[in-house]
């Protein structure tokens, strides 16, 4: 062979390899060509790589087609492998070529069946082979393969491999590369392998996991997180955390991670929202970590994100459950209480128990608060009802009393129920009430009808007497009136003043009788009445008439207001019995004459009330009345020491007025002022006589 053909395989092969052909491609027209120019019959190509164990094999990249017999044929089947399509393999090195592989040198046997380092003969079918040339073919100091050939006429020599070595070193460099190639693309579909196997694993996750560039726009998203927010991986990728991240927790995230990028910590971890395609927030437990760089710089961020929505929405709901119970319980004019058993103590006290006692839940924790402030008289009786609960196991309503922190005497109402916890102890609960009023009230309601009782004995007493009184009261009256009137024995001068003296007194305890009657009649329901439209005008000038001697003698004014001597105050009545208005209205008008000065007067007036009440006043310019005085007016024998003044009265005058008042459906009020006088009110419902129309004044 001429340099130059030797040139032209050596180009060709390069051309092929070049051209990115497959191996098959580059080393078939290879092995036909070295056939060709060496003048061999048969030969083979083969990558030299290593088994599990390290060991060398040979793995055959180009075979020339030989005829086997069918025991070879299985053989060679035997020892195909998948993969980088179909290849023979040769694990059994003890061969001429396997020595070549085992020392890294070149054999030459041209005389093959008595060659020591042959091993074994050859398969069944196999040609028979009458010389052999093995290469080792070495690149970068490695042996990448191995280049055998067989049956040159006249053998193989030294001479041939010097002459072909450098296509021996093309072929070897090719192989060099084409295992780098492999090597190269068997890393890569193991990266992708292994970046496939972390993704399904990162997928199968229970919790979201992103990748983050440092700007925040994700590198890899796993399905879960993509589940989590209702986004495909393509959408979600392309979106940035910043747009997923709930407005509302936004600028705390971004300080986080401005921190984070600082180097001020390696992680954070942030409850927050994440807005998921439907709007609505879901809530993550979010643990975010940075990832540096060999060099120590910032490279991008993972985020761990676990689902806690349904934990936030089950918070909130028991938060919310708690506020119910706590403004149910606060709504409540009561303690709700909770104790143990065994320690004797409070677990439980609602914050009403300030309000109520002035000391707070804390202070009724204390151990043996509760006792040392029930009442010294009850705390016996009710610590013994508690251990009855305690016993039967029944629920009890205890009564007791309890000294509050600012020393007040307060009346409690506990009831008291035995129950068990889920882990088996006895626990006590209940609610107190402050039944302080309603002792109060009863006992209120109690003193009253004792004071009814009492009244109305004494009531039924003065009835009686005064009915016992009042017939031997006659027959001194009529005695007196019968020594006065006797001509045939006239009296002297000295005995009519006896006379007209027990006369006077006899007619004052008469009219003191009266009154007692009166006000007994009233007080036990016995006085009738016949309602009826009684003109106001009208009682007014009766009233008057009869008063008017008694106020002429005291040199007082009686007079009507002449601002309402008009056509609306002349007809104005009130629904009334005549009789007793005209009584209520002679004891105002008597009274105001009685206590008014010399020179004084008394001024009647009736003005309407936009509520449809008629206002009967009476006006005085007496001497008045005190605060204190107001606020006995109407006790009945109370005369507000104005028995010492020398002014004869009974002390039930007024006290009659008012019941009469009240009887017939008004109400008797008083305005005064010491030293100018007072103004009594009877104010009672307008009337209006049938087929009239009322006159607006």
């Amino acid at each position: 062979m001429s340099p130059h053909d030797l040139a032209a395989i050596i180009g060709r092969v390069q051309s092929r390899y070049i051209r990115a052909a497959p191996p098959r491609e580059v080393f078939d027209p290879l092995l036909v060509d070295l056939l060709e120019c060496t003048g061999s019959e048969y030969g083979f190509i083969a990558d030299v790589r290593l088994d599990d164990r390290g060991q060398p094999f040979l793995r055959m990249e180009v075979l020339t087609d030989i005829s086997w017999n069918d025991a070879t044929r299985a053989m060679v089947e035997r020892h195909l492998r998948g993969g980088e399509g179909d290849a023979l393999e040769f694990h059994n090195l003890q061969t001429l070529f396997g020595h070549a592989v085992r020392t890294g040198e070149v054999v030459i046997a041209n005389d093959p069946g008595q060659d020591s380092r042959r091993g074994g003969g050859l398969p069944a079918g196999h040609p028979p082979m009458r010389s052999f040339l093995g290469v080792p073919l070495f690149h970068g100091g490695e042996m990448v393969g191995q280049l055998g050939l067989a049956n040159r006429a006249g053998g193989y020599d030294q001479a041939v491999v010097e002459r072909l070595q450098p296509l021996f070193t093309s072929v070897a460099a090719i192989m060099g590369a084409v295992r780098a190639e492999r090597a190269r693309r068997a890393a890569e579909q193991a990266l992708r392998e292994q970046q496939a196997q972390l993704q399904a694993t990162v997928d199968l996750a229970g919790v979201g996991i992103v990748e983050l560039a440092l700007d925040g726009t994700p590198r890899m998203v796993n399905q879960r997180m993509c589940d989590m927010l209702g986004r495909t991986r393509e959408a979600q990728m392309q979106l940035c955390t910043d747009h997923v991240t709930h407005p509302d927790d936004l600028p705390a995230e971004l300080t986080l991670r401005e921190r984070l990028l600082a180097g001020e910590f390696a992680r954070y971890h942030c409850a927050k929202r994440y807005l998921h395609a439907e709007g609505h927030a879901v809530w993550v437990n979010a643990n975010t970590t940075l990832v540096r760089k060999p060099d120590g710089t910032p490279d991008y961020m993972i985020v761990v994100a676990e689902d806690i929505t349904e934990r936030m929405q089950a918070e909130a709901a028991l938060r919310s459950s708690q506020q119910r119970f706590i403004d149910l319980v606060n709504s409540v004019d009561g303690v709700f209480w909770e104790a143990d058993f065994e320690e004797r103590c409070f677990t439980y006290v609602s914050d009403k128990a300030e309000a109520i006692t002035g000391f707070p839940p804390a202070r009724w924790m204390e151990r043996h608060f509760w006792s040392s402030r029930v009442h010294p008289d009850d705390r016996d009786r009710t610590v013994k009802e508690v251990i009855a609960v305690q016993l039967d196991g029944t629920p009890h309503s205890i009564d007791y009393r309890f000294i509050a922190a600012d020393g007040r005497v307060l009346w409690m109402s506990s009831l008291v129920t035995l129950l068990q916890s889920d882990d088996g102890r006895r626990l006590l609960r209940g609610l107190i009430i402050d039944t302080t009023a309603r002792k109060r009230a009863e006992e209120t309601e109690l003193a009253a009808q004792a004071a009814m009782r009492a009244n109305a004995a004494k009531t039924q007493f003065l009835s009686r007497m005064s009915h016992e009184l009042r017939t031997p009261l006659n027959a001194v009256l009529g005695f007196a009136q019968l020594l006065t009137l006797d001509t045939n024995h006239p009296l002297t001068p000295a005995q009519r003043a006896r006379v007209d003296h027990i006369s006077q007194a006899g007619a004052h305890l008469l009219a003191m009788i009266n009154d007692v009657l009166d006000l007994s009649r009233i007080e036990s329901g016995g006085v009738s009445l016949m309602p009826a439209v009684v003109p106001v005008y009208v009682v007014v000038n009766e009233a008057m008439t009869l008063v008017a001697n008694v106020a002429a003698e005291a040199g007082v004014t009686l007079q009507v207001d002449r601002s309402r001597r008009d056509v609306a105050s002349v007809t104005t009545c009130v629904r009334a019995d005549h009789l007793r208005l005209r009584q209520v209205l002679v004891n105002l008008l008597s009274n105001a004459v009685k206590y008014n000065r010399p020179g004084g007067s008394v001024v009647v007036r009736w003005p309407v009330s936009p509520q449809g009440e008629v206002n009967l006043q009476v006006h005085d310019t007496g001497i008045g009345l005190t605060a204190e005085q107001q606020e006995h007016l109407f006790e009945p024998f109370n005369r507000l020491g104005i028995e010492r003044s020398g002014i004869e009265g009974t002390g039930i005058g007024l006290v009659i007025t008012q019941r009469l008042v009240q009887v017939m459906g008004g109400r008797l009020s008083v305005e005064s002022v010491v030293g100018e006088g007072s103004c009594f009110t009877a104010s009672l419902p307008e009337a209006h006589p049938v087929g009239a129309q009322p006159v607006q004044a």
